[in-house]
């Protein structure tokens, strides 16, 4: 009988699902919000019944998954599937994988969000092939994964790769961990939507205000895009410094980590890439030695909004296999 692998994205405002078979194809989706504000308890329950709603689209039942993965903001400890902390969901040192395992009476390996993208990217999508990978995905906030030598990187602290939290510019704006000049407080959305608001409040005109009024917090990514297109001034502005920070960022992390290729995804990415590449390419050569840079690409990536469920699936399947210990062996959390 073939068996499946399930994979979990879980994110600030969406939950994603899907049904990877042996081949790693996608057999079926399902993605719901993730409504955080709920509890934690109330975000397992949807994590469950998201994940339920992929099964029931593939035809399969829950005993025929030999494992899922899920992709979890953190900081957490991927050994024993616990979330140290999340302050956007409200979880606190929670045993999510443990909890997971009961509900879907399989192992369930936890996993950082960027990480699984990244491993998704790397395995199956713009960065196939490579050795060394860097993933940076830029949305709301900025997240990082890095393999090296084909394997994900984790560091001693279980939570390398938080490259959002890289300071790129001494004393520039405050960011959301407390510190300021953070590449995620000058170049994720938030940062890019919290410098529009403050040139508004300094006279610069946008059209954006047409659209939002005052409420640029509500700016989505495809918003900032049709701005971009509609010749706005202060947006493209924006979007090329924001463009300008991220290529700082790569270039140092390149002379630091001396990646084969960058990967760059996340809304603001997908939105915009035709117009922030260019930007991002110019500005990591200025920074990055030549010999360093020589041969590096820096793409965007491939699997859109897929690469969390299925790096994550593939997590799971390559550390069951391998006989690593899921949550429900390796912690007793939750029991």
């Amino acid at each position: 009988m073939e068996r499946f692998v399930l994979g979990l994205d879980l994110g600030g405002t969406k939950i994603n699902a899907a049904v990877i078979d042996g081949a790693g194809k996608i057999l079926s989706s399902a993605r719901d919000k993730t409504e955080a504000e709920l509890g934690a308890e109330s975000v397992l329950d949807r994590i469950v019944k998201t994940g339920e709603k992929a099964l029931q689209g593939a035809g399969i039942r829950a005993d025929q998954l030999y494992a899922a993965g899920i992709g979890s903001p953190g900081p957490l400890d991927w050994q024993s599937g616990v979330i140290i902390e999340s302050a956007h969901l409200h979880f606190d040192n929670f045993p999510l994988g443990p909890r997971l395992s009961q509900s879907f009476g399989c192992p369930v390996f936890v996993d950082n969000d960027v990480n699984a993208g990244t491993y998704g990217e790397f395995k199956i999508g713009a960065a196939r092939g490579a050795d060394y990978a860097l993933g940076m995905f830029v949305g709301t906030g900025i997240g990082g994964g890095i393999v090296i030598h084909g394997k994900l990187h984790h560091g001693f602290s279980k939570n390398a790769g938080e490259v959002g939290h890289m300071v790129v510019l001494a004393g520039g704006p405050r960011c959301n961990c407390g510190a300021r000049g953070c590449l995620e407080a000058l170049a994720s959305r938030t940062g890019i939507v919290n410098h529009l608001r403050n040139a508004v409040k300094d006279g610069i005109k946008t059209s954006l205000t047409k659209h939002h009024g005052k409420r640029l917090e509500e700016v989505s990514s495809g918003a900032l895009k049709e701005a971009y297109q509609r010749e706005d001034k202060l947006v493209r502005k924006t979007i090329k410094r924001a463009a300008k920070y991220i290529g700082i960022g790569i270039g140092s992390l390149v002379n630091v980590l001396g990646p084969e290729v960058v990967v760059l995804g996340g809304g603001v990415i997908e939105a915009l890439a035709d117009e922030m590449l260019p930007v991002i390419q110019k500005s990591a050569a200025r920074v990055a030695f030549e010999y360093s840079l020589k041969g590096v690409r820096i793409v965007r990536a491939s699997l859109g909004d897929d690469a969390g469920v299925v790096g994550a699936a593939i997590i799971a399947k390559e550390r069951f296999e391998t006989g690593v210990q899921a949550p429900e062996v390796a912690s007793e959390a939750g029991r």
